[in-house]
């Protein structure tokens, strides 16, 4: 078949204005293929929000049940981030051959690690599409078969700028949930002051724990020392990963993190990331940033210290950015697909 007439049908139940990992890499593969010669259509249960922006790929949003099968029978090849039922069902009950694949970006379990009723059927269904998981960790708690294939990142955007003064400390990004263990750098950040006053924290992200985390900045005496400067995405996002020197990533593993994107994105623009030892952290780091014990405040405390007090350091973890950030490279990433796409059909 002539790929440039393939029709590529990519199922995210997450997908813009929404920000995530999940909406950033299904709309990083949207881009690529589209690029690529495809004809590629979106179906996302995300609304827009207002009006559509231009994109090289058509987004259909909230489809009617007849929408949704017209769209799945006209595909070639259907590719869904995570698994989510009421977008593939037709999978299952009408087009049963159709070439499906299946993209897990978090295992399939309840964040505290409990199999309920919808994890257990989902389980189950995996006989049916053809299972890749984005990291060695996510694989593991597959019981179906899952091939490995990296998330990839937005590399023409997140990439170092060498006109941009590095001259920030911390920097945080993620949505301001208990899951993204902010609380953790908040509770570190003193002991940094007591020792390297002139140290600053940046915190970048929304959500329900803006509040309580900002009380909590309050109640530790370092608010002043302490931005948080909202949501921020692309080349906003990335000016920002260049002014600081580290990226802290202290989630915690209910649910364990996958593979993070953000961690590629800071690497990619010269922020060593710091980061939860759990899930597909250490995967996203490689040899370009450090680990620390998930929830231990003092552990990351005396490793960002070490750090910041050791410029030399920084510049050795940076000089690995680039051999670590080639199997993260939207191209290497699509020939991957593409290699998938084949192997699916056989």
């Amino acid at each position: 078949m002539d790929k440039v007439r393939q029709r590529l049908l990519i199922l995210s139940y997450a997908f813009a204005p929404s920000i995530g990992g999940i909406e950033t890499v299904s709309d990083l593969l949207a881009r690529t293929f589209s690029h690529r010669g495809y004809e590629v259509t979106v179906l996302t249960g995300i609304s827009a929000g207002g009006p559509e922006p231009a994109e090289p790929f058509r987004v259909v949003r909230n489809p009617s049940w007849k929408a949704l099968i017209s769209e799945i029978w006209r595909a070639d090849i259907v590719l869904q981030s995570n698994l989510s039922l009421r977008l593939s069902w037709p999978l299952w009950l009408f087009f049963p051959t159709k070439p499906f694949i299946l993209v897990h970006h978090t295992p399939l379990a309840r964040p505290e690690g409990r199999l309920a009723w919808q994890d257990r059927l989902k389980r189950w269904l995996l006989w049916r599409p053809y299972c890749l998981s984005v990291s060695a960790y996510l694989a593991s708690t597959i019981r179906a078969r899952s091939r490995i294939i990296p998330n990839p990142y937005a590399s023409t955007v997140f990439r170092r700028m060498p006109e941009v003064d590095r001259n920030g400390d911390l920097l945080f990004v993620g949505r301001l949930v208990p899951a993204k263990g902010a609380e953790t750098l908040l509770c570190a950040f003193p002991y940094i002051l007591e020792h390297r006053p002139e140290s600053s924290l940046m915190i970048v992200g929304d959500g329900p724990e803006s509040g309580p985390l900002r009380e909590l900045a309050k109640k530790l005496d370092i608010d002043w020392k302490v931005r948080f400067v909202g949501s921020k995405q692309g080349a906003e996002l990335a000016a920002l990963m260049n002014q600081h020197k580290i990226l802290v990533i202290p989630s915690h593993s209910q649910p364990p993190e996958a593979l993070s994107v953000v961690a590629l994105e800071g690497i990619a623009c010269g922020s060593v990331p710091v980061a939860s030892r759990q899930g597909g952290l250490p995967d996203a780091v490689g040899q370009a940033g450090l680990l620390f014990e998930e929830g231990n405040s003092h552990e990351l405390a005396h490793a960002l210290l070490n750090l910041l007090d050791a410029p030399e350091r920084l510049d050795y973890y940076r000089s690995k950015a680039e051999t670590h950030l080639k199997q993260f490279r939207p191209d290497v990433v699509a020939d991957a697909y593409e290699f998938h796409f084949n192997a699916c059909r056989r």
